[in-house]
């Protein structure tokens, strides 16, 4: 990067990357000259300080003080711009880094002082002015991502039209070039950041990344977002990126929050396994859970197995078994050189009596000692019928201390805790330094991680996030794409929305995506599923990144041979590289992609869905898968009609799909 200053001008330029920062009016311009776009210029900053609203404007009367550095080694190699302005007794800083090699830069602003003050919100990037336009775009798409995974949320891409938010990070893009902009946030610690914008016949109107956001969207209904407290506070750090792919700028972007806080590390492969919920839920007991273990011993045949194990997970309700009940499976499963797996949910109650002893406090605490409360001393309402209790509150840290060592001590091997997004609930915490829903999760989470320290317990258990934020994601080696998905068509429909849109999580921010429990005959509360469901719901799964987790009923004939006849050593080898599908065509609005493709060292994959109820004819059109050059015809992994041309037609029953390969030489 080089660096020109000029009266009232700094500028940073490269190949990759044009800056100018106006020291004027105290905002920043960029352009990215690989893209056929204009620059994006005027783009300012808004806070909220001491309850005051502030922008550049305001900044811009202070004469600004500049340091360059171009030898940067933190977060990663590049060049820092750091602006400083005088306000009141506080320092108002901007900074901004370039990273080596990329077509990308961060940003941030803060306040620095002697005395702790607070912030109410911080919007280092407030684009009002036209920007990141895509010119000439024949399907401009801008991207919603939801803050977490509960209450069947879905991504949506739309045509850039109206108001909306997206929630830590977005993409501005066209969908027949997939060249355009990633926009997101690189810090998950102090606050949630949403992205907000408004659109109009193709092309964004105003575009603000704000930290401080609490909405109903994240389950923030009774409280606005705390104030951030400090000598030093600072702003989300925020990626702006241009990518010729959207969809490799997503990555970029995953792989870029693993700078500032490593992924939790996992090297035990793909976990393969059950989980009791899809197929047993309230009605789980002792012979429903040591049937799927002895039934998984005889799937070893068919290749369903990795690193020579698979895990026989408890979830929710595995209280019905009596101690010596839960004592005799555990040990029944690690006989059979099987893992167990159990389920927590740390921060979410759905007792009625508050008033009664909660559960892992030794009798110290109730549950309405622990309950989340607002301003007024009431307790936060509930979210999908539970109740937030305070991550900060010592009977509630003594529940997540005890439960960790019961499941260290029971010798489990895997944790589902669930409903992780009741524990970022903005509120009044016990511990008056966490001020932030943000601050008090992180807190809770470490707290948690802490009891599971390998060099403490002498191993290490793979700990799965059901439904949770995005983000902060270093505290878990998992996160469900979804909420939960079933084995109907409609599930499957509902998880590939997942996975259009959430790919990029795989193997950036967590070692893998959790696709949910793999329905194939019967979930206990539907209609048992056709033959092309069970086999879509299994597609679905494998190209998902993947924890592969079944959950059928074994004790019902059907059920086993069905999943015994779609279980095939060449899907499970797929799922067992642990690598997501990329969508080939994202959907407008919430819909999924119909097409996924992956490039494996020695073969390009190609999935192909039927996500309708009718006999369907899906067009295929080589070119735009984007391989690498194949060599021969697209075959089924599990054999049959192979597809060739430039065009191909693929054919499926009802809900059916299907992955192909071709060797690559």
């Amino acid at each position: 990067m080089k660096f020109y200053q000029e009266s009232n001008t700094v500028k940073a330029t490269s190949s990759l990357l044009e800056f100018t920062y106006h020291c004027d009016t105290c905002t920043y311009d960029i352009h990215f000259p690989a893209a056929p776009h204009p620059a994006t210029e005027q783009i300012g900053v808004e806070v909220t300080l001491r309850g005051k609203k502030l922008n550049q404007q305001d900044f811009s009367r202070s004469p600004a003080s500049i340091v360059i550095s171009e030898k940067e080694e933190t977060p990663k190699n590049g060049s820092r711009l750091t602006v400083t302005r005088m306000w009141g007794e506080l320092d108002f800083i901007q900074e901004f880094f370039f990273p080596d090699g990329e077509a990308a830069l961060y940003v941030s602003c803060g306040f620095a002082g002697n005395e702790k003050f607070p912030c109410q919100s911080m919007t280092p990037v407030a684009a009002l002015k036209a920007p990141f336009h895509l010119a000439n775009a024949n399907a401009p798409r801008l991207l919603y991502v939801p803050y977490d995974n509960d209450k069947w949320i879905r991504y949506e891409a739309q045509k850039i039209h109206g108001a909306g938010a997206s929630y830590e990070v977005t993409a501005v893009y066209d969908d027949d070039t997939r060249n355009g902009y990633v926009i997101g946030s690189l810090t998950h610690d102090h606050w949630k950041t949403g992205i907000k914008t408004h659109g109009g016949f193709g092309n964004l109107e105003f575009l603000r990344v704000v930290g401080g956001v609490a909405d109903f969207v994240t389950r923030d209904e009774a409280m606005p977002h705390g104030p951030v407290w400090g000598k030093k506070v600072f702003s989300p750090t925020v990626y702006i990126g241009y990518h010729e792919d959207f969809r490799q700028g997503l990555i970029a972007f995953g792989n870029a929050n693993n700078v500032f806080a490593p992924r939790l590390p996992w090297d035990g492969g793909v976990p393969f396994g059950w989980n009791s919920w899809a197929c047993a839920a309230g009605k789980l007991d002792f012979s429903i859970y040591d049937n799927a273990s002895t039934t998984l011993q005889s799937f070893e045949e068919k290749g369903f197995s990795n690193n020579g194990t698979v895990f026989i997970n408890f979830d929710a309700l595995w209280s019905n078994l009596s101690p010596e009940e839960l004592r005799t499976a555990v040990d029944n499963v690690h006989s059979r050189g099987q893992k167990a797996g159990i389920y927590f949910a740390p921060f979410a109650c759905w007792v009625k009596d508050f008033d009664r002893v909660a559960d892992y406090t030794d009798g110290k605490y109730t549950y309405r000692d622990l309950l989340a409360r607002d301003n007024e001393g009431n307790h936060l309402p509930p979210c999908d019928n539970g109740y937030p209790l305070d991550p900060t509150h010592p009977g509630n840290l003594m529940r997540v201390r005890n439960m960790m060592k019961f499941t260290v001590d029971m010798g489990f091997d895997y944790i589902k805790t669930d409903f992780m997004s009741h524990g970022a609930c903005e509120c009044v915490h016990y511990n008056p330094e966490t001020t932030t829903g943000m601050e008090a999760y992180c807190y809770a989470l470490k707290e948690m991680l802490a009891c599971l320290d390998p060099k403490k317990i002498g191993r290490t258990i793979f700990l799965d996030f059901s439904i949770a934020p995005i983000f902060p994601y270093q505290f878990c080696h998992a996160r469900r794409v979804s909420c939960d998905a079933f084995g109907l068509l409609d599930d499957t429909e509902y998880l590939l929305n997942s996975i259009t849109y959430g790919f990029w999580q795989n193997n950036t921010i967590y070692s893998y995506n959790d696709p949910d429990h793999t329905v194939m005959y019967h979930s206990f509360d539907k209609r048992n599923c056709t033959l092309e469901e069970g086999r879509s719901r299994l597609h679905a799964s494998v190209i998902g990144g993947t924890v592969l987790l079944l959950s059928d009923d074994y004790r019902v004939p059907e059920a086993e041979q069905r999943v015994r006849s779609l279980l095939d050593p060449r899907l499970l080898d797929i799922a067992r590289v642990g690598r997501t599908f990329l969508p080939v065509e994202t959907a407008t609005g919430d819909s999924a992609s119909h097409l996924y493709t992956r490039v494996d060292e020695d073969r390009n994959l190609l999935a192909v869905f039927n996500l309708t109820d009718q006999p369907a004819e899906i067009s295929v059109d080589v070119s735009r898968l984007a391989l690498p050059a194949g060599s021969g015809p697209f075959t089924p992994v599990t054999g049959g009609e192979s597809f060739e041309g430039d065009h191909f037609t693929v054919r499926l029953a009802p809900a059916d799909s299907i992955i192909l390969e071709q060797p690559r030489s």
